[in-house]
């Protein structure tokens, strides 16, 4: 089992959630209004006026080849530039349920 981590602009949303619906994601947890600082580039949000904008933060869990197909459907979204440029960054870390 993997847990998968997905941190990306909030006006990315609609399209992450569509990719994981159509995947059919057995469930997946969202925390809206992520605020990063950004200490080596320009994605500091704070949602103010000198760093507008939120981010959202997504986790769920799924194997190995739904891993796989989420990478390609995540590296299929990074091929426009307002994807690249609005940030999706995307962590994995095998796991186990403990209870």
């Amino acid at each position: 089992m993997n847990t998968v981590w997905i941190h990306a602009g909030e006006t990315l949303a609609s399209e992450i959630t569509a990719l994981l619906d159509g995947m059919k994601i057995a469930s997946y947890y969202v925390w809206r209004g992520v605020l990063r600082k950004d200490n080596r580039g320009d994605g500091t949000r704070w949602d103010d006026s000198v760093f507008p904008g939120k981010n959202w933060a997504v986790q769920l869990l799924c194997g190995d080849e739904a891993l796989s197909r989420l990478k390609a459907g995540l590296q299929s979204l990074l091929k426009d530039e307002y994807v690249r440029q609005t940030g999706l960054e995307v962590y994995v870390q095998r796991s186990e349920r403990l209870i």
